[in-house]
């Protein structure tokens, strides 16, 4: 029997799909009946890349955290720094430097010497009640109301009576305490300036009192900063060509450590001053000398442990200098510079040289302080440094001769008064 046309033809075409099919389905096999999973090398790879982006990351924010921290502390060090120099430089410009016209007693005074303890520098001088927080105590002054002020409330929410003036109206002295009314003080106050213990003291008083260095009292004073690490002024006398000290290669004359307007006080140091005279000066008025500016220079620093600061790895000696080894030196200034310095215990050092496991020291008992030992472990800071010059509007200068003057002297045979500091 013939094949059927029809037959053969549609077997033909039968079996070309078959094969097309089946070539179809040879090379998408494994695709479609399963999805393939990642290699133990692909997700290696994987945390490779996520560990090293993480610590991009984490240094990144370091670094944002580390600057963050530094600009901080000096936003602290500036404002603990201006608010301190923007007082004192206000009570400087009200010094008084002359007595007016018929006033028999001197209160006038400008003293600056040093502690005799921890020879560290303070200043004491009298000024005028023009301005400042003190104005209100003028206006007030000798009212002869009974005081009725109160405190604030205290921890528990009492009232705690004002005990300023106990014995009655109108206190005899004024030390910026406590609050009151007060009798006339004389239109003067005595104000000093002090370091103890990396606290600045500021001491107030009126009336003038005879005798100024008994108001140099850490219990009678106010605190103005804390973690003072120096206080240090410098005097612009008639001599005085340059704030720097005079070098051998130099001529210049430099500014005053001490001053003594009355140019009378026996007592050391200022029987050192270059302007003293002698007691015979005590009671000639003309004489009295005042400076013309003075330089106040302040060290700060943040409190321990969030300032700079490093430990001491090796003792060292009251006269050694060189190398000295320290933990940790990050932070610290290059070294070679004028401030260059660092506090351990209470000795400043000058260093030429930073490395990253020192200091290279090149003066020992810098700043008036005394070289002396230090054991290992001793705290080393250096804080930051601010200076400021102020002008004293009512400066005095004598530029007469001391053989003139004491032939005038001789001349007038005057009785010398007593002065006390």
């Amino acid at each position: 029997m013939a094949d059927s046309p029809l037959s053969c033809g549609g077997a033909e075409q039968s079996s070309g799909v078959i094969r097309r099919s089946r070539s179809r389905t040879r090379h998408f096999p494994r695709a479609v009946r399963q999805a393939r999973g990642l290699t133990l090398v692909e997700v290696m790879i994987t945390m490779v890349i996520f560990v090293v982006l993480a610590g991009f990351t984490v240094i990144a924010v370091r670094e944002v955290v580390t600057q963050w921290t530094q600009s901080e502390r000096r936003r602290v060090l500036y404002e603990k720094a201006a608010g301190v120099l923007d007082i004192m430089a206000d009570d400087l410009r009200l010094a008084v430097t002359r007595e007016p016209p018929g006033v028999t007693e001197v209160k006038a005074r400008f003293i600056g010497d040093f502690e005799p303890g921890t020879k560290q520098q303070r200043l004491i001088f009298v000024r005028a009640f023009e301005s400042g927080p003190e104005r209100a105590v003028t206006f007030f002054a000798g009212d002869g109301a009974r005081n009725d002020l109160l405190f604030k409330p205290g921890a528990k929410g009492e009232v705690q009576p004002n005990t300023a003036l106990a014995g009655g109206a109108d206190a005899d002295e004024y030390n910026g305490m406590k609050v009151g009314d007060y009798k006339p003080l004389g239109g003067m106050a005595a104000v000093g300036y002090f370091a103890k213990n990396q606290t600045l003291y500021r001491a107030i008083h009126a009336p003038v009192p005879q005798a100024l260095s008994p108001l140099l009292d850490p219990g009678k004073s106010q605190v103005l900063a804390t973690d003072v690490l120096y206080l240090g002024f410098d005097y612009w006398s008639q001599d005085t060509q340059s704030w720097e000290a005079p070098t051998k290669s130099t001529k210049t004359t430099g500014a005053e450590k001490i001053w003594d307007s009355t140019r009378a006080i026996m007592q050391p140091p200022l029987d050192h001053f270059s302007l003293h005279r002698g007691v015979d000066s005590a009671d000639d008025l003309e004489d009295d000398v005042f400076p013309e500016k003075v330089r106040i220079t302040l060290t700060v620093d943040s409190p321990m442990p969030r300032c700079v600061f490093g430990r001491l790895l090796a003792t060292i000696g009251e006269g050694e200098g060189g190398f000295v080894d320290v933990e940790n030196t990050k932070g610290f200034n290059d070294g070679g510079e004028p401030d260059t310095f660092v506090l351990i215990d209470d000795e400043w050092l000058h260093y030429k040289k930073k490395t990253v496991t020192g200091f290279e020291i090149d003066q020992r008992g810098a700043r008036s302080t005394m070289p002396k030992g230090h054991a290992a472990g001793a705290v080393v800071r250096t804080g930051k440094t601010f200076r400021r010059v102020v002008y004293v509007p009512g400066w005095r200068e004598d530029l007469t001769p001391d053989d003139e003057w004491r032939a005038r002297k001789e001349a007038q045979k005057n009785k010398p008064r007593q002065v006390l500091r």
